[in-house]
């Protein structure tokens, strides 16, 4: 006869089967679950992308009014696709606008660098910023001297 485990969510209190159809898997807890149901943490995550940030944040009252304006906006402004999450400068905490998952993303491996997307563009194209160097794929690449960019 098999044992059921139950585990009693902390937002709601209601007791479901300690499992992962009922609890997010948590690999940082040790149960291994999260604390809320699903139903509370799908509940939570809706609500919260819908709203205006918290007063908390202290944000501008400029910066909350593009922040409702990105959270309106319904296509990435890169690529045009589903736009799913509110950008914003890591540095200066501005709010830039809405983009995909991947292109928010992707402007994260580049460390929001201007310069090395530039570069990444350009080496895509098949050429060098410098507009002199032979650029060849598959590690042949000859290195620019002339273009080359301090991106740190």
């Amino acid at each position: 006869m098999e044992v059921l485990t139950v585990k009693t969510c902390t937002k709601c209190n209601s007791i479901k089967p300690e499992d992962a159809q009922h609890f997010r898997v948590n690999k940082r807890l040790k149960s291994g679950l999260d604390s809320w149901c699903r139903d509370c943490a799908n509940e939570y995550r809706n609500n919260r992308r819908k709203t205006i940030p918290p007063k908390e944040w202290n944000i501008p009252q400029e910066q909350v009014e593009r922040f409702i304006d990105a959270k309106q906006t319904e296509e990435c402004v890169i690529c045009g696709l589903a736009a799913e999450v509110v950008d914003h400068d890591h540095k200066t905490g501005r709010i830039r606008g809405a983009l995909c998952q991947r292109c928010n993303m992707g402007l994260g491996h580049f460390r929001d660098n201007p310069l090395l997307l530039q570069q990444a563009a350009l080496y895509l194209l098949g050429e060098c910023a410098c507009g002199e160097c032979d650029v060849k794929w598959g590690g042949s690449t000859k290195l620019c001297v002339n273009g080359n960019v301090n991106v740190n």
